[in-house]
C-alpha cells in the first residue's frame, strides 16, 4: 500500500509540475516559441472582444437603471430576477470562455502539440487534409462535451456545500481538454480519452490542478493556453 501512495503522489506531483517541464522544453527547443505565441495572440484578442462587450453592454444597461430610477415598488422583483439570470449567464460565460478560446485556436493548438511531440523525440505523424480533418473533429466533439460538463458543474457549484466538491471535476475536464490533442493524433476518441485518463487519475488530476491555478492567475492566464497545451503533451508521454 505505501508504495502504491507513493506512485500515486508521484504521478500527482509530475502532473502539478507538468507546466515547468513544458517550459523547461520551450526554452531547450527555441523554435517551438512562434508556436506558443499563436494561441497566446488568439487567447489576448479573445479577452479583449469580451471586455469590450461587456463593457459596452455594461454602459448600456447603467443607462438604462439611471432612466428607470422612477420605477415603482412593484416593477424592483422582475428587474432583481433579471440581474440574478444575467449574473449566472455573465458566469457561466466566463467559465466556457477559456473552453471556447481552446476550440478556436484548436489547429494552432494542435501543431503545437505536434512540435512539442518531436522535441520529446515521438514518431512524426502523417500529415494530410485527411487527417487534419479527422484530428479537428475529434477535438471538436471532445471540446463540445468539456464545454457541457463545465457548465453543468458550473451550475452545480452555486449549490451549497457543493462548490468545493466541484473542483476536482473541474481538474478532470481542464486535464481532459488538454490531453485531446495528442491523444486525437492517436485516433483516441472520446471514450479512449476517458479510459486512458482512469487508467492514470493521479497523473491527470495533477494536470487538471496545475491548469485551473494557471488560468485562475492574473497575467499567468495569458500564457496559460499554450503552456497547457504542451503540459498535456509531456504527461500523456510520459513514459
Amino acid at each position: 500500500m505505501p508504495s502504491n501512495s507513493a506512485s500515486r503522489s508521484k504521478e500527482f506531483a509530475f502532473g502539478l509540475t507538468s507546466p515547468l517541464r513544458a517550459l523547461a522544453l520551450l526554452l531547450e527547443h527555441p523554435d517551438l516559441l512562434k508556436l506558443f505565441l499563436l494561441p497566446m495572440a488568439t487567447t489576448l484578442l479573445f479577452i479583449s472582444v469580451t471586455i469590450y462587450a461587456l463593457l459596452a453592454g455594461l454602459w448600456k444597461a447603467s443607462q438604462a437603471w439611471f432612466f428607470g430610477m422612477n420605477a415603482t415598488a412593484g416593477t424592483w422583483a422582475p428587474g432583481i430576477l433579471t440581474a440574478l439570470g444575467g449574473g449566472l449567464l455573465l458566469y457561466l460565460a466566463f467559465s466556457s470562455l477559456n473552453l471556447l478560446i481552446q476550440l478556436v485556436a484548436s489547429p494552432f493548438n494542435d501543431l503545437l502539440s505536434e512540435r512539442t511531440e518531436q522535441a520529446l523525440g515521438e514518431p512524426r505523424h502523417q500529415t494530410s487534409l485527411r487527417a487534419f480533418i479527422r484530428v479537428f473533429w475529434l477535438d471538436l466533439r471532445k471540446t463540445i462535451l468539456a464545454v457541457s460538463l463545465y457548465s453543468a458543474l458550473s451550475i452545480l457549484a452555486f449549490i451549497p456545500g457543493l462548490g468545493l466538491l466541484c473542483i476536482p471535476g473541474f481538474a478532470m475536464i481542464q486535464a481532459f481538454t488538454f490531453l485531446t490533442y495528442p491523444q486525437s493524433r492517436q485516433q483516441h476518441g472520446v471514450r479512449m480519452s476517458i479510459a486512458w485518463m482512469l487508467q492514470n487519475p493521479s497523473r491527470t488530476l495533477g494536470l487538471g490542478a496545475a491548469c485551473l491555478i494557471l488560468f485562475a492567475l492574473p497575467v499567468f492566464n495569458l500564457f496559460a493556453l499554450p503552456l497547457c497545451v504542451m503540459a498535456g503533451t509531456l504527461v500523456y508521454h510520459r513514459k
